[in-house]
Parts: structure tokens; C-alpha cells; sequence
């Protein structure tokens, strides 16, 4: 799995800043908040990841499908 660029941590660390505060009233410093967005992606991410896999599979599976049909309305008979 590849990791986030700098700029897209910083973009979520400020995010969910900015959400605590919104939603939570919750001042967080810019040191804790990207320790919270570490441990949030480490415990998260891997699930969102093994969902997609799963979501691109059953995509995948379809299209199979599609081309397996296809391929056997081209079978000629052989009697």
C-alpha cells in the first residue's frame, strides 16, 4: 500500500482540525491533531483499502462476466 504525500497528510491533519473544532469544540494543536490523523489513518485506512479491493473485485467479476457471455454466444455448433 503506498503512503500519503506531505501534502495530502497536511491536508487531512487540517481537516480533521478543523472538524474537531467545528463539530466538537475541540481546540487541537497542529503537533496532536497530525498524531491523531497518523493513528486514524493507521486504524482506518487499511479497512477503506481492503473494502475497495473488495468493490474493484465484484467490478472486475462483472466485466468478466460480460466477456464470458459474449464469448459464448460465439461458439458455433458442432453437430
Amino acid at each position: 500500500m503506498q503512503s500519503l504525500s506531505t501534502q495530502q497528510k497536511t491536508e487531512l491533519t487540517e481537516k480533521l482540525t478543523q472538524y474537531l473544532n467545528d463539530e466538537l469544540a475541540v481546540d487541537i494543536g497542529g503537533f496532536d491533531a497530525e498524531f491523531l490523523c497518523d493513528f486514524v489513518i493507521e486504524q482506518f485506512s487499511p479497512h477503506f483499502y481492503n473494502q475497495g479491493i473488495a468493490d474493484a473485485q465484484v467490478k472486475m467479476q462483472q466485466q468478466v462476466d460480460l466477456i464470458t457471455d459474449a464469448l459464448d454466444e460465439l461458439i458455433l455448433p458442432t453437430d
